[in-house]
């Protein structure tokens, strides 16, 4: 029988939120550092959608930047947490149908 590890729902939901947080930050560093390289970058994952055509140098302030981290954060850790929840649902269901 395989052995099943649980997701506790707040430590998953709250390391989602963290290494969003970071990637968001580094991503806001990236484009006022190299903002033409960044966002040129970031149009290959966007599926033909011109990003430069809308990007705009001068809204990078630091209340929207803040703004921003917070909302990612948050957004995360609340699919982190559901992930988490979830996840420890569907093992219970599959332990209970004795299929794990």
């Amino acid at each position: 029988m395989v052995k099943t590890t649980l997701h506790h729902a707040h430590p998953t939901g709250f390391a989602l939120g963290l290494t969003s947080g970071i990637l968001y930050a580094a991503c806001a560093a990236a484009v006022k550092l190299w903002p033409l390289q960044t966002v040129s970058f970031f149009n290959s994952w966007f599926h033909g959608v011109d990003l430069m055509r809308i990007f705009d140098p001068t809204k990078l302030t630091w209340g929207m930047f803040f703004k921003g981290l917070v909302s990612v954060i948050i957004a995360a850790y609340i699919a982190g947490f559901l992930y988490g929840w979830l996840y420890n649902k569907c093992v219970d269901h599959c332990k209970r149908k004795g299929w794990i």
